[in-house]
């Protein structure tokens, strides 16, 4: 969750078990009826509202009318043209006051100081950001206003279509299970899914107790919210068994997902609307089977109606092979959603900076180019809107664009070299970068061919610049701008006006000049007036 990032250091990738687990990705089951999505008109973007994030940035106290507050912050989101919200209302805990789970602020004394118990259990993190997140929770209740209900009435209210996201097994502060984060049953060291790390004290759902305690908060969500689709979000976290059980695990899920869908499709009839049911999986199907997370088969089933492929957190991914997950969902009717993170990390040592509005631009057409039926953004909240590299009417602009790939694609946008931030289980990966050699090529899907006024122009971050490597786009010589760095130091280099003929994997080769062998941090392809 954004909120809790700004409280805790950085997150550290999993440790996958030593022995590979391969996926059988047999499965007879037969398609789902009907042709076409099962969510028609589908348009974006959909936008996830992590638990804590309103609740931290807006300090809400008696003399705040909650409700009214609440509105106006949602309105941002309304105004900037977002068409599906996503209403995350947990992590261990919930952001209203359950009947099921804990809710964030049991056990906590408004007027009790840092020495009580709860307050101290708090740590060495950020004490008086995380008690303002918890007053402002407790506030809100006390003020007798629900907030997912508020939420799911300003969407009704401004022609937004409002889910609720669940997360299925999120792990912040999992180093410390003192914290108040933590509901009772994640203290309970039996029901870790173990192997170390920092997802080892993850639930394991082949345990019937975690399976219950996630179905309670489902059917409660159901019972309690007039919502049009509920997303179960595999992403906080994706590794649900023990190591060693993931396929076993796999089939103990699908049947749980079977059992989930039930819900919904009676809670759709009480309701009388459809209330569809969307997954989040990794951005690549072999991983998401590697750890169990059949979702093809669950599409094929009739089970869910959207998937949204996605990397975890750690950066973008501009090139995600959604042609595979289109492929896997070929004549299920499921739609098929491309995920954006809100920080950009061009290799896994290089530090990590929030995204400009130009490279959400390029990721975002680089979905909608692979195949994607809509945009997904996460941790992309409002107060980001105020930053320099945004401004609020940036915001909103490229916002409202995502919501087809001729609008986002004819903003200045900017597409790169990443890497990807959860591996299957057993998998070796290597990150593209850093590399090094004499003569390296990297290839990045640019979607549509830029207008013909357009720039094009391509920026290097090599370790040494002191003697630039020559650098080309599609083949075509690009020239280097003397005297003039981009971002970080990076070399520029301008591409001729007919190299991104569009609708391709764009190449750009780099040659390193003299004996010494070349050694780049970073490519991006920028492409803008």
């Amino acid at each position: 969750m954004a909120a809790a990032s700004r409280v805790f250091t950085c997150l550290m990738l999993a440790v996958c078990a030593a022995s590979p687990c391969l996926a059988d990705t047999t499965d007879q089951s037969p398609p789902a009826a009907g042709g076409g999505t099962r969510m028609p008109g589908l348009a974006g973007p959909l936008f996830n509202q992590d638990c804590t994030d309103y609740f931290y940035t807006n300090y809400v106290t008696d003399a705040v009318d909650a409700g009214a507050d609440i509105d106006a912050y949602f309105d941002v989101l309304a105004d900037a043209g977002v068409k599906v919200l996503l209403i995350n209302t947990n992590a261990r805990k919930t952001n209203y006051k359950s009947a099921v789970w804990e809710s964030f602020w049991d056990g906590y004394d408004p007027q009790a100081g840092d020495d009580h118990p709860f307050v101290k259990s708090l740590g060495s993190g950020d004490t008086a950001g995380y008690r303002r997140m918890i007053h402002s929770m407790m506030e809100i209740d006390r003020q007798g206003v629900d907030y997912p209900a508020r939420v799911i009435a300003r969407c009704r209210k401004r022609g937004v279509s409002p889910w609720i996201s669940l997360r299925m097994n999120d792990v912040h502060f999992n180093d410390d299970l003192n914290h108040p984060f933590h509901g009772a049953l994640w203290r309970e060291e039996k029901y870790h899914r173990g192997g170390g790390g920092y997802y080892g004290r993850g639930l394991d759902y082949a345990h019937q107790e975690v399976r219950d305690l996630y179905r309670a908060l489902i059917v409660e969500s159901l019972e309690r919210y007039d919502m049009d689709g509920l997303e179960l979000d595999f992403m906080r976290e994706p590794y649900l068994f023990r190591p060693g059980a993931e396929q076993e695990g796999r089939a103990i899920l699908t049947q749980w997902i079977r059992e989930m869908s039930a819900l919904v499709k009676d809670a759709a009839d009480k309701r009388g609307h459809p209330i569809l049911l969307g997954v989040r999986m990794p951005s690549h199907v072999e991983v998401a089977l590697s750890w169990g997370l059949d979702a093809p088969a669950w599409a094929r089933e009739g089970l869910i109606d959207l998937v949204v492929a996605t990397p975890r957190w750690a950066t973008l991914e501009y090139d995600m092979p959604l042609g595979d997950w289109k492929q896997a969902l070929e004549g299920t009717g499921v739609a098929l959603a491309g995920g954006l993170e809100i920080l950009h990390r061009p290799m896994p040592s290089g530090p990590a900076v929030s995204v400009t509005r130009e490279q959400a631009a390029g990721a975002a057409t680089a979905a909608l180019a692979a195949g994607a039926d809509a945009v997904y953004l996460f941790n992309y909240f409002s107060p980001i809107a105020n930053s320099p590299a945004w401004t609020p009417e940036g915001y909103r602009a490229t916002l409202s664009a995502m919501s087809s790939l001729d609008a986002i694609s004819a903003l200045p946008r900017r597409h790169a070299i990443t890497w990807r931030d959860i591996t299957g289980c057993g998998e070796h990966y290597q990150a593209p970068l850093p590399a090094e050699g004499k003569s390296l090529s990297f290839e990045i899907p640019t979607g549509p061919k830029p207008a013909d006024n357009a720039r094009v122009w391509v920026e290097v971050h090599v370790e040494k610049p002191d003697t630039p490597p020559m650098v080309s786009l599609n083949g075509l010589t690009c020239t280097l701008r003397e005297g003039e760095t981009g971002a970080a130091g990076a070399l520029i280099y301008d591409a001729p006006a007919n190299a991104l003929p569009g609708m391709q994997r764009d190449t750009v080769g780099i040659a390193a000049v003299g004996d010494a062998p070349v050694k780049v941090m970073g490519v991006e392809i920028r492409i803008g007036p």
